[in-house]
């Protein structure tokens, strides 16, 4: 097999062992013939938190032990330079997948020629979540945090598309020459924001990036930044950031 066949899939651990656990134990029970054809890349933010699970099922197995905590963009990035395959998909811990995505996924980027392509992002009950949206602006922040917002989900074209202007990094399948190109997430931001600004410097790049909604994977919103002010306080800074660069008044005009 050469490095050319295989997936790199990335996971960041920021302790929750048993919500990686059962992401690998939902792709090994549904992807059962693809599994081997998958580089995994475990990132213990916590250093000692992963156990060492088991390489067998995978075409390898590598699990990096950070001593200091690492944001999701910089996380992600140190992964990538271990990558070899020639896809690199990046997944959240509390993803879970209900059937096999990744053949399919491929195809679809392959077919329509995207450089980052992702499935739709469900909850338990089969609610669709806002894993996509049009670029964001101050304005927009704000109300989405007012009592009465309500997410309303795009409409996908007649194959089941959408083109949206970003994508959330919960579960990302990036061509890893586009990647490369892009020198990865910006390690500036911290846990926000960082989506929002790759996926706006990919279509500034000409890169496409689609969702295709005739594939599905589950995830359950933990919404940090709405119960904790630390993380609001993040969140703020990586708006502000955001919005402060050359790469928002650029996408903007585009």
């Amino acid at each position: 097999m050469t490095h050319s066949t295989f997936t790199t899939l990335s996971i960041v651990s920021h302790g929750g062992a048993d919500q990686v656990a059962s992401l690998l134990a939902s792709i090994l029970k549904h992807e059962p013939d693809t599994a081997m054809r998958f580089e995994l890349i475990l990132t213990d933010n916590l250093k000692d938190n992963l156990p060492d699970f088991d390489p067998t099922p995978w075409f390898s197995l590598q699990i990096l032990r950070n001593d200091k905590q690492l944001g999701f963009a910089e996380n992600h990035n140190r992964a990538f330079e271990h990558a070899r395959g020639q896809y690199f998909a990046i997944l959240n811990p509390d993803i879970l997948l209900e059937a096999a995505v990744f053949e399919d996924l491929l195809q679809s980027l392959i077919t329509h020629q995207a450089d980052l392509i992702a499935p739709q992002i469900v909850d338990a009950t089969g609610s669709v979540q806002d894993a996509n949206r049009s670029l964001p602006t101050p304005f927009e922040l704000i109300r989405r945090r007012l009592p009465g917002y309500t997410f309303v989900p795009s409409r996908p074209d007649s194959d089941g598309m959408i083109r949206p202007d970003w994508i959330a990094g919960m579960f990302w399948l990036v061509r890893s020459d586009s990647y490369r190109q892009l020198g990865g997430m910006d390690k500036k931001f911290f846990l926000y924001l960082e989506d929002v600004d790759f996926c706006s410097r990919a279509r500034l790049s000409g890169m496409k990036i689609m969702v295709d909604t005739n594939i599905r994977a589950r995830h359950d919103a933990q919404r940090a930044s709405r119960r904790k002010l630390y993380y609001l306080f993040l969140h703020f800074q990586s708006a502000l950031r955001f919005f402060l660069s050359p790469v928002y008044r650029q996408i903007r005009r585009k």
